[in-house]
């Protein structure tokens, strides 16, 4: 059975936590307070935009976190210059995340390069991997065992 978008975010989201959780002795995080319905509801009208789906069920677990150091950042929609929504910032080079007002499409920007994600889920799936590689680089090959075992 596939999971619905909620479930995908949920099962993201605790993945995460215990991703940063095993890596806390080498890596600082936080996860902040979750959004209520409401304010998400409060924003999309001031602002005349929908917040993807997603990216919603997201918001209501956490409104903000960093990650890695703040190598990897998500945080409450704020609208750019250019008008598309700013949602996250990646390894503080200069990568930034974001979510287009009319197609409500992931891509992030850097450099002038534009790099489209499929879902919010292929975002959080793209941090995973990186958090994965530092498991890897900091306890070895055998990351996850250890990694299971705490759990």
């Amino acid at each position: 059975m596939q999971k619905n978008d909620k479930e995908l975010i949920c099962e993201s989201y605790d993945y995460l936590k215990q991703l940063c959780e095993f890596l806390v002795d080498y890596y600082d995080y936080r996860f902040y307070e979750p959004v209520s319905i409401e304010e998400i509801e409060k924003w999309e009208i001031e602002n005349e935009i929908k917040i993807p789906l997603m990216l919603k069920e997201w918001l209501l677990l956490t409104k903000s976190c960093n990650m890695s150091n703040r190598a990897w950042r998500l945080f409450w929609p704020e609208i750019d210059e250019t008008g598309n929504v700013l949602v996250g910032s990646f390894v503080g080079d200069g990568e930034f995340l974001y979510f287009s007002k009319e197609t409500g499409e992931f891509f992030t920007l850097f450099d002038g390069e534009k790099e489209e994600f499929d879902s919010f889920d292929s975002v959080l799936t793209y941090i995973s991997v990186d958090l994965e590689d530092k498991a890897e680089e900091i306890f070895g090959e055998d990351w996850l065992e250890k990694f299971e075992s705490n759990q």
